[in-house]
């Protein structure tokens, strides 16, 4: 049924490409699209034309979203521990960079296993331990937002300094904090 359709379309486009062809030739129309329709050469003409023909404008319209800000982790709880913090985590979940920054080590350390520091533009060294799995490699530029590692086991080790001092508990859990600004 779909095929009988098909070429009933075919056929009618050609049964008008051929009138269409014959009243241009006969000058019964002063148009030149079965020229330019058969002119190999001259494909953006027929745009132009079709383009012309529906009146498509050139004003732009800026379309804008919200951007959703993803939490940089959610947690549970959080307690001090040695100079920074640890997270006591739901689920396994990825870790979002709060700003632009560098990553300045990967590695693993006896304290917090694996560990993954980020020294963010904002002049902050963000450390996390414990953590799962790496997505980015050391001396790598990331973007706010971006991920850089995920975490998997039921606890988060976190660490913010600026200006060569430690954060506080009440300073990292705004630092945790999602700001919409």
């Amino acid at each position: 049924m779909l095929s009988r359709k098909k070429w009933f379309i075919a056929f009618l486009l050609v049964l008008l490409f051929s009138g269409l062809t014959k009243l241009e030739k006969n000058h019964i129309l002063t148009t030149t699209y079965a020229e330019t329709l058969v002119a190999p050469q001259q494909p953006n003409e027929i745009v132009k034309r079709v383009v012309a023909f529906f009146g498509k404008s050139n004003e732009t319209i800026t379309v804008s979203a919200p951007v959703a800000t993803p939490p940089l982790i959610e947690y549970k709880s959080i307690q001090p521990y040695d100079g920074g913090a640890m997270l006591s985590i739901n689920q396994s979940q990825d870790l979002y960079a709060s700003a632009d920054g560098l990553i300045i080590y990967t590695g693993y350390t006896r304290q917090t296993g694996k560990t993954l520091t980020i020294l963010y533009d904002t002049g902050e060294t963000a450390t996390f331990g414990f953590v799962e799995e790496f997505h980015q490699l050391p001396y790598t530029t990331i973007s706010a937002g971006d991920i850089f590692a995920s975490a998997e086991s039921e606890l988060l080790y976190i660490k913010v300094q600026k200006d060569g001092e430690e954060f506080e508990m009440s300073e990292i859990v705004n630092w945790l904090t999602v700001s919409d600004e």
